[in-house]
């Protein structure tokens, strides 16, 4: 009995009991129901979208963060920025804003003979500053900037008539077969100098309306051939040419740089698809999320209703007293803008139809930061962007930025000046520069009154001189811009050909007036103001003395 006790304690003992079902191993769900194994899946899928989230979550706040670093370095970017985010809501100027929205393609009207006049946007006599020895008769302007900016939301219409013909891809852009690409134009080059002139007779000038009448503005596809340039052309890796590039430099006389092997390699790389990936969209209002540190430039795209072109301020412009302004602000990405550009180089887009023009700018603060936030423009043109001087950048205290402009067919910039010194590089497309000296300024047009929008620029479109006599489509024009472009075409002046892979020095304080030949980008770089200038062709106190104070 005591063994079989003990037998029996001993089995009692090494017996195993059966553990509950939660403490059974784990089979790996072989053995489980189909209800454990469907809510074990659930929790690892929720687990996982969970991880997910979570990551996306972490690169939200690690985008953000690096933004708002870069927003700190760059607070450059806010004021620039702010003007352009005002939209007009709910004001009396609306109407006016759905109007040029709408407007037709093709300004023109029948006659009562039943002949069609061409339509032209003629300048504003209210606008323009007063004639050579008559009383200033212009409306009182606004002394205190406005919160506007005159700019139409197009990302939701319907498709323009344009885009049924315009080019999907790059690689489709093709020119007119009678436009002329003035990359590939032939030209005249004048024999180098070794010095410089103690003469006026460099560089050679010419009346103003003598130019426009040898080939006028808007007609783009008969230009003198070949194209006699008179600037000087300097190679820029002839050590001798650049010597004497220099003392044309320091002689405030404009030249042109060609050769420079990092513009060459930017010709070649700035495609629209390269480009395009480099701006930021100005309508998505939508954040680099994948790309958090990729440092992308900033600009917009500008439209008016024919190809002319005049700088205003909008917080200075007021419709009610002056009507629209002369161009306005879009939401189109740089792509969209690139699209029109071919399609104008594919049809010889007429120059009193819509036109656009994409603008962007670097401010000088970029170039003191890191490299990991410069964008496109700053990298791929070094010697405009370093903070130690280059030939093209030799001031670089007084370094302003960077600005680009992007222009298609036609496009026309109303002549101005610039008080700095001015380095201006073709990277893709030509543009024809019209040059005059200082001391031409009186006979310009020049707006003098400095608080109108256009201060220290001209809102006479020069291709109406070629209307002056034409009993046509010369007839509406106002007196006053009549008589305006009569003293403006006998204007001391020169032009060139600016083409891809080209540099022009424009000295301080010299006007230029500006078309695009064809689709085309050129940057610019000022080097501070040289108030001298030269003794022949004058400097700042002859703006001085023509513009006021300020100037």
């Amino acid at each position: 009995m005591i063994t079989t006790n003990n037998n029996t304690t001993r089995q009692k003992k090494t017996t195993k009991p059966q553990q509950p079902q939660y403490y059974q191993e784990d089979d790996g769900g072989a053995e489980k129901g189909d209800e454990r194994r469907l809510a074990r899946e659930r929790q690892h899928f929720l687990s996982t979208l969970l991880l997910f989230f979570g990551f996306m979550f972490l690169l939200l706040i690690y985008s953000r963060s690096s933004q708002h670093r870069a927003a700190k370095e760059k607070s450059w970017l806010h004021k620039t920025n702010f003007y352009h985010n005002q939209r007009l809501k709910g004001s009396k100027e609306d109407g006016w804003l759905k109007d040029w929205k709408y407007a037709g393609e093709h300004i023109e009207h029948e006659e009562e003979d039943g002949g069609k006049e061409e339509m032209y946007r003629w300048s504003d006599a209210r606008l323009l500053p007063p004639l050579p020895g008559q009383a200033d008769k212009s409306m009182p302007l606004e002394e205190e900037p406005q919160r506007r900016h005159y700019r139409i939301d197009r990302r939701r219409d319907p498709p323009m008539a344009w885009e049924a013909y315009a080019d999907e891809e790059e690689e489709q852009h093709m020119m007119h077969p009678d436009a002329i690409d003035y990359t590939k134009h032939d030209y005249t080059y004048p024999t180098l100098l070794t010095s410089v002139p103690s003469t006026n007779n460099y560089p050679p000038l010419e009346p103003l309306g003598d130019l426009l009448q040898r080939w006028p503005q808007d007609e783009l596809d008969t230009p003198p051939t070949p194209f006699v340039e008179q600037l000087l052309h300097f190679d820029y890796q002839n050590s001798e040419e650049m010597k004497i590039a220099v003392l044309f430099r320091n002689a405030e006389l404009p030249f042109k740089i060609y050769n420079i092997p990092e513009v060459d390699l930017a010709t070649k790389k700035w495609t629209d698809d390269y480009v395009g990936k480099e701006f930021h969209d100005p309508g998505s209002g939508k954040n680099d999320l994948f790309h958090p540190m990729k440092a992308l430039a900033d600009g917009h795209a500008d439209e008016s209703l024919d190809n002319f072109f005049s700088f205003y301020k909008p917080d200075l412009w007021s419709v009610p007293k002056m009507g629209p302004p002369p161009s306005i602000s879009n939401d189109w990405s740089y792509s969209k803008w690139a699209s029109h550009a071919r399609y104008a180089d594919k049809v010889k887009l007429p120059h009193n139809q819509r036109h656009f023009y994409w603008q962007a700018g670097v401010p000088r603060e970029e170039r003191l930061q890191s490299q990991k936030y410069w964008t496109f423009i700053s990298r791929d043109l070094p010697s405009f962007s370093s903070k130690d001087a280059t030939f093209f950048g030799f001031n670089p205290k007084e370094q302003k930025g960077i600005q680009c402009r992007f222009g298609e067919r036609g496009v026309t910039a109303a002549t101005h000046y610039d008080a700095g010194r001015n380095m201006v590089v073709m990277i893709k497309g030509a543009k024809r520069y019209i040059l005059s000296p200082p001391i031409a300024c009186p006979k310009l047009g020049i707006v003098t009154k400095k608080h109108h929008p256009a201060w220290r620029h001209s809102l006479l479109n020069f291709g109406h001189m070629n209307f002056l006599d034409d009993d046509v489509n010369g007839k509406s024009m106002p007196p006053e811009e009549r008589a305006w472009l009569e003293i403006a075409k006998e204007a001391p002046s020169i032009d060139t050909v600016l083409k891809a892979g080209e540099v022009l020095y424009i000295p301080s304080h010299w006007f230029h007036y500006i078309t695009s030949l064809q689709k085309s980008a050129q940057c610019n770089t000022r080097s501070g103001r040289h108030k001298e200038g030269n003794p022949h062709f004058g400097g700042h106190k002859d703006v001085l003395a023509c513009v006021g104070g300020g100037a």
